[in-house]
C-alpha cells in the first residue's frame, strides 16, 4: 500500500469515526492516534518530495542566453 493511499484511509477512518458508535473516551483517543499517524506521513510525504525535487532540479537547470546574431536589437 502506497503513503498516499494511507493517508486517504486515515482520511476515511476519521470521517467515518463519529458514526461509529463508540464510547468518546475512545474516539479521543483514536482521532489523537489517527492525527499523529497523519502527521507522521506527512513529514514522510514531504521529505521524498523534497528529496525528489532536489535531484531532477539539480541535473536539468539550463540558463537560457540568447545566442550570437540572433537578438534584433532596438
Amino acid at each position: 500500500m502506497t503513503l498516499d493511499a494511507l493517508v486517504m484511509l486515515a482520511g476515511a477512518f476519521v470521517a467515518v469515526l463519529p458514526f461509529l458508535g463508540l464510547p468518546n473516551s475512545w474516539d479521543t483517543v483514536l482521532l489523537f492516534l489517527v492525527g499523529m499517524a497523519l502527521v507522521g506521513l506527512g513529514i514522510v510525504l514531504r521529505r521524498r518530495l523534497g528529496s525528489t525535487l532536489k535531484r531532477s532540479s539539480g541535473e536539468a537547470f539550463v540558463e537560457n542566453t540568447p545566442r550570437e546574431g540572433t537578438h534584433d536589437p532596438l
